[in-house]
């Protein structure tokens, strides 16, 4: 089993950063190598036992499969999991660090397909490939929550 650890502080409030983050369908805005992700059970916020098809891309590759819900503490902590084409278990954690700002964490485990060859090829080339994405990602995650809130300074008033 595999592991990316990523994590970043975004100038916004845990509340919005919750909501939009854990929308999964919003993934494919900011999560480089999330192809779609479709919500098949479930309605409303975030909550346990809400599915969703999932397409993702690794290291050129497309798979496909389910993402399972399995627990969420609103604005502290969202885990799921995934099935089909890559396991995975994904754990998002949020921590406000004033009004205004909030870390978000993410550590992902997941296990690449192929058995032994699918592991050397994970350790030589998909690894390092996932962490960088993943960070990407969650670049692109503070400029979507920043541009957001920046917005908003605008449309005030002086």
């Amino acid at each position: 089993m595999s592991s990316v650890v990523v994590s970043r502080d975004i100038y916004c409030p845990i509340d919005e950063v919750f909501a939009y983050h854990s929308d999964l369908e919003r993934a494919g805005q900011y999560a480089t190598n999330v192809i779609a992700c479709r919500r098949t059970e479930g309605a409303g916020a975030v909550a346990t036992g809400q599915r969703f098809a999932w397409r993702y891309r690794m290291y050129g590759i497309d798979f496909a499969g389910t993402l399972t819900i399995r627990s969420v503490v609103p604005g502290e902590r969202v885990v799921w999991d995934t099935e089909g084409g890559v396991r995975a278990r994904a754990v998002s954690e949020y921590a406000a660090l004033s009004r205004r700002r909030t870390r978000v964490s993410m550590r992902v485990d997941y296990d690449v397909p192929g058995g032994l060859v699918g592991r050397a090829v994970d350790r030589l080339l998909v690894e390092s490939r996932n962490a960088a994405d993943a960070e990407r990602s969650m670049d692109r995650l503070v400029e979507r929550l920043e541009a957001e809130v920046a917005a908003r300074l605008d449309m005030q008033p002086a």
